[in-house]
This record gives structure tokens, sequence and C-alpha cells, in this order.
């Protein structure tokens, strides 16, 4: 049985790793419309199993949380390597609605990207 529990849990790691790579490599995470869905039929997995994978390999992460972690985490690069890109377009490559990045951003780096781009925090 601990046989049977060690490979399962060897191969939702793996799994893991390539849902990951799917989404940062192919850049998935900037599709608006990308889904829960979306990511079930391109692994195979039913939501249980997918949530399970998530709760494990993404730091207790749901699905959303997960996907606008690394939205948020590709802003920041696109902020500090694009300095002349509007927050707006910022926004929209990393697959949000300006609102709703202008408060994912908030509740994740305590400002509104603007003031993050040019103030103190932009630099550390």
């Amino acid at each position: 049985m601990e046989n049977t529990q060690a490979h399962t849990k060897l191969r939702d790691k793996e799994l893991f790793r390539l849902i990951d790579a799917a989404v940062k490599g192919e850049r998935l995470y900037a599709d608006a419309a990308l889904s829960r869905r979306d990511i079930m039929k391109r692994f195979g997995l039913r939501r249980q199993h997918l949530n399970a994978i998530l709760n494990t390999y993404a730091s207790g992460q749901g699905f959303p949380a997960y996907i606008n972690s690394i939205r948020l985490n590709e802003a920041l690069v696109l902020m500090k390597e694009k300095p002349g890109m509007s927050i707006t377009a910022i926004a929209q490559a990393v697959g949000l609605t300006l609102p709703n990045f202008r408060i994912q951003f908030r509740n994740r780096y305590g400002s509104n990207p603007a003031e993050y781009r040019s103030g103190v925090l932009f630099l550390k």
C-alpha cells in the first residue's frame, strides 16, 4: 500500500511539473479565458485530482489563486523589463482585465500597480 501511495505522489508531482511548465512556458496564463476545465481536459484530470495536486504542490493554492499568482509575477517582470509599457497593456498581457489586475495587485503587494511601479517598492 505504501508503495502505491509513493508512486501516486511521484506521479502527481510530475503532473504538477508538467502543468506548471505548460502554464508558464506556453503562457497559458495570458489567456483571460483560461479555465480549470481547460487544464483538466489537457491533462486528463478530474476536478478533485487537479485540486489535490495544486493543494499539495502549489503552496495550497486553488486554481484561480495559482493562475493569478503566475500572472502577477509575470506583471512584475513586464513592469521591470518594459518600463514604457502601460499598466493596461501589462494587465492584458497577463490575462487580466484592468480592474481585476488592480484589485489582485493591491491585495498581493499593498499598492496599485502605478504606485508600485513609481515607488520605493518597485526598487526592491
